[in-house]
């Protein structure tokens, strides 16, 4: 079987700067760091196994930055001609990972509005035998308005402690 060919990496003197700063930082995260020193090793013309093996990190991990950061290269070039002061975040960004879908939530927002709507409001004007609301006493409440098929004690605090007005960071007082 015949071997793919790595993807050519060339980079500017300014790239290779700051491929190089990130690779020594200690700031940034040891992902970034890694990538940049793959970029930099291709573009010294190592090959992929010799990245592979200098770095002791797997083939596909290699592959995946090489072929990534040669893909946005005209990009990255464009960027330094057009915007230099943008290329440092757009290196960044190409070497980072991409976004990740994760769960879509399972309320809405509109119920979750509509269940601190009903917590501000007081029990009493519900014709409710009680004072204060509770989780649970929120959670049959909003159920039975049909605001939600079902959640838990749990979740309604959750909202509720997500809802609380922050304390500004400055104080705030009226001048004279």
């Amino acid at each position: 079987m015949p071997r793919k060919v790595a993807s050519r990496i060339e980079i500017s003197s300014k790239q290779e700067e700051i491929l190089k700063e990130y690779s020594k930082s200690r700031t940034l995260g040891e992902n970034l760091r890694s990538r940049s020193e793959i970029i930099l090793l291709a573009f010294s013309g190592k090959s992929n196994n010799a990245i592979e093996k200098s770095m002791q990190i797997t083939g596909k991990k290699v592959t995946k930055w090489r072929n990534r950061y040669s893909i946005k290269q005209e990009e990255i070039n464009r960027i330094e001609i057009e915007s230099p002061q943008k290329l440092r975040s757009k290196i960044k960004e190409v070497l980072s990972d991409e976004p990740r879908a994760g769960v879509t939530p399972k309320f809405k927002s509109e119920q979750v509005a509509a269940i601190i709507a009903l917590a501000c409001e007081a029990p009493e004007s519900r014709n409710l035998p009680f004072t204060h609301w509770s989780p649970s006493l929120l959670r049959l409440e909003a159920i039975k308005l049909g605001i939600v098929i079902d959640i838990s004690e749990r979740q309604v605090g959750r909202f509720l402690k997500s809802s609380r007005v922050k304390a500004a960071s400055e104080p705030l007082l009226a001048e004279s």
